[in-house]
């Protein structure tokens, strides 16, 4: 079973950052629930160990959403682990 790469986001943003679930959607803006600067190069880092996927912290500071994010990570997995 495939988990997608929305759902590993926010999983990783509650277990992690200590994030509220109720707070996250795609649309969320990533500033807006509390992802910075700081936190960037750690949420990339996570995203490399959970889903062995390169995204650099200036890259997550471009994206505007918690669906970008996932969107970008999507387009970096390998075709077999994709979910369209």
């Amino acid at each position: 079973m495939m988990i997608s790469t929305y759902s590993v986001l926010t999983e990783i943003l509650v277990d992690e950052f200590q994030l509220c679930a109720e707070d996250l959607s795609a649309d969320a803006r990533c500033g807006e629930v509390g992802l910075d600067s700081l936190t960037a190069a750690e949420l990339a880092g996570l995203l490399r160990s959970r889903l062995g996927v390169e995204v650099q912290d200036y890259e997550r500071l471009e994206l505007p959403t918690l669906g970008d994010v996932a969107a970008l990570v999507e387009t970096r997995l390998p075709a077999d682990q994709r979910q369209g």
